[in-house]
């Protein structure tokens, strides 16, 4: 898809709003509403009373690839789309992703954003769309409540599994628009640093904040259905 400038701004504003209606756009466009329509068009994106939040990552995902601005289409992003988007990113490594993620264990229970599954590999990805700095005190309070929940899905997958000698590396990310790469008890990385996280073995990471766990037997997608680990959609 070549974005033109008029593509570009209604993505920008459709993005902004959480809505592909024409007439909506064309009013913070100021741009006439059948030349919103033939740019919703060709974006991908359609338009009508039904927002297909998909399309709109998808078309997002595009302005990433041409512009590699990341910053920027974070910004144009709601909490929700940005956490879309980064399940796409997760996807075209060939994870497979689940969000909304409920985790029992001990009478405790705790929600994960994303759940990326790769054989043995799995990652606990928390996203933060804060249009500030994720540094200093902010970034290690937030890191150790990933690492709570990360405690807990480990002992969830214990009381699934059982222990055993099959191992799972388990790998926590907290991933934002504007922080600085940094490891403390989670692996901290801007969304533009991602991609090169997701390429290193876990084998060459840091441990911690790489859990190496033995369990009973291997973690397969349809135990995500259990009472002790679901996924919300």
């Amino acid at each position: 898809m070549d974005l033109t400038t008029l593509d570009l701004k209604v993505l920008k504003i459709a993005l902004k709003l959480n809505t592909s209606s024409p007439a909506a756009i064309s009013l913070h466009t100021q741009l006439p509403e059948s030349r919103v329509s033939e740019s919703l068009k060709r974006l991908g994106i359609g338009h009508g009373s039904d927002l297909d939040r998909r399309k709109l990552t998808e078309a997002a995902l595009k302005w990433l690839e041409r512009s590699r601005a990341f910053e920027e289409v974070s910004r144009s992003l709601s909490w929700e789309l940005f956490e879309i988007m980064v399940a796409r990113m997760l996807e075209e490594t060939g994870l497979k992703v689940y969000r909304n993620i409920t985790v029992t264990s001990d009478h405790k229970r705790a929600q994960l954003d994303i759940l990326a599954l790769k054989g043995d590999v799995v990652y606990l990805i928390e996203c933060k769309r804060w249009m500030r700095s994720l540094s200093g005190s902010l970034a290690l309070n937030e890191a150790r409540k990933l690492k709570a929940r990360m405690n807990l899905f480990c002992r969830a997958l214990i009381g699934l599994l059982g222990s055993g000698d099959v191992t799972h590396y388990i790998i926590p990310i907290l991933v934002s628009p504007y922080t600085s790469p940094a490891i403390s008890e989670v692996f901290i990385t801007p969304l533009r640093a991602l991609n090169s996280l997701l390429a290193e073995h876990p084998l060459t990471l840091p441990s911690p904040p790489v859990n190496k766990l033995k369990l009973g037997r291997k973690l397969e997608p349809q135990l995500l259905k259990s009472s002790k680990v679901k996924v919300g959609h």
